[in-house]
């Protein structure tokens, strides 16, 4: 290719600073995500410590527990359940089956508080206009779970009227509003067992299994709690995209070719035929001079 073909890398004012602009907030952006991972890094290690710990007596944290301290921790409860008053979370699924995860305010021995218990998930039953049949042990028990608290951030299509144990979302505020029982400020996904107050696992005492209070058919299995790291990286990485793709676009427009002869060719034609009248004429050529001398000889 003649170098006079070649494209030139002319960049201009006003793309080059909407790129300036434009890779200062994505590659910032991108750097906060990656920071914001970098926290979460720290703070799922710190979950994953507080889930190997050794349970915390409910009784011995009290109304004024900490949260943050609490979150994913295992705890443990003695206490008896509150079998009148049952909620069913609707539309949870697991394996692709349909059910409802149930909930019930567990009223600690010993305490006026009550701790708000996720029991388990069952499956529903084939028609909606039915519930399925739980079973609420009596008598004081001991449990063992993990302590959160219920996400209040959720979106509701329509506010709930009917007086139902059948609910989309249940928080602690709503729980003390309907229930009007003094409810501590977390809750407890239950792991293990119910187990009658003195039996402290299957292998404590012979007879101990059968002193386990009958299955309840419910499953406590609970995802992994995830501190949200790889949603952050990923953040980041669309942002550090976005750059690239600013940057490639800029270069693109500032590779330019120069002007082809034929065009400038093109632009003496058009001066030319826009010349005014009293310039020199263009002279003709030879044989249209030989046959004017021809007429006037003749």
């Amino acid at each position: 290719m003649p170098a006079s073909h070649r494209r030139q890398f002319r960049p201009e004012w006003i793309p080059t600073l909407a790129l300036i602009a434009v890779l200062a907030l994505t590659v910032s952006a991108g750097r906060w995500q990656l920071q914001r991972a970098a926290d979460k890094v720290v703070l799922q290690g710190v979950i994953d410590a507080a889930a190997s710990a050794v349970p915390v007596p409910v009784q011995s944290l009290g109304a004024s527990a900490a949260l943050e301290a609490l979150a994913w921790r295992p705890i443990e409860a003695v206490g008896r359940f509150d079998a009148e008053r049952v909620v069913l979370l609707d539309n949870r699924t697991r394996e692709g089956v349909a059910g409802y995860e149930v909930l019930t305010p567990f009223v600690l021995s010993g305490s006026a508080d009550v701790l708000l218990v996720n029991r388990g998930w069952i499956a529903a039953p084939a028609r909606r206009d039915r519930l399925p049949q739980i079973a609420t042990p009596d008598g004081e028990v001991r449990l063992i779970g993990l302590a959160t608290v219920p996400s209040t951030r959720f979106i509701e299509l329509r506010a709930q009227t009917d007086d139902t144990s059948r609910w989309q979302n249940w928080t602690i505020d709503r729980a003390r509003a309907r229930w009007g029982l003094d409810l501590l400020a977390f809750a407890m996904l239950q792991t293990g067992e119910t187990r009658p107050v003195g039996v402290v696992s299957a292998s404590a005492a012979q007879g101990a299994q059968a002193a386990v209070v009958p299955a309840d058919g419910l499953m406590r299995i609970w995802p992994r709690p995830d501190a949200g790291i790889d949603k952050h990286r990923g953040y980041a990485l669309q942002w550090f995209s976005f750059a690239s793709i600013a940057l490639v676009v800029w270069i693109a427009l500032a590779m330019r070719r120069p002007a082809e002869p034929a065009a400038a060719e093109g632009a003496d034609l058009i001066a030319a035929a826009d010349a005014p009248a009293d310039a020199e004429p263009i002279a003709p050529n030879t044989a249209q001079r030989d046959r004017a001398d021809v007429a006037r000889a003749s």
